[in-house]
């Protein structure tokens, strides 16, 4: 059984920074939630609304995130991609800010501040 306090240490650690890079907000306070499971977990339609991670509205101008949407770069639908098969991430302001993580293809985390 893995110790899940400091997993969950990490998952927070990295959506903080994801947050702060892409669209330059410190979010220092708790999240409303943090969950990690194993992606082979997810039912079909649960892996489809993770992977989904559509911009409804674009972020400000001059973040990281708006340069990313308007060119394209280091995306693969939505996602921005470190590693391919390693580490990706995405970042989208549903909510007050949320941060979605997939490692080795094989953990999803989501870290939501509402």
């Amino acid at each position: 059984m893995p110790e899940l306090e400091p997993v969950r240490a990490v998952i927070l650690k990295n959506a903080r920074g994801h947050a702060m890079f892409e669209y330059g907000e410190p979010m220092r306070d708790e999240p409303a939630s943090v969950a990690a499971v194993p992606l082979v977990q997810l039912t079909d339609e649960q892996r489809a609304d993770f992977e989904n991670v559509a911009i409804d509205v674009w972020p400000e101008v001059g973040s990281r995130m708006m340069t990313r949407i308007a060119t394209g770069q280091d995306l693969a639908d939505g996602w921005v991609i470190v590693q391919p098969g390693i580490y990706r991430y995405a970042v989208t302001q549903d909510g007050l800010m949320t941060v979605r993580i997939v490692m080795f293809e094989y953990l999803a985390a989501e870290v939501r501040w509402d």
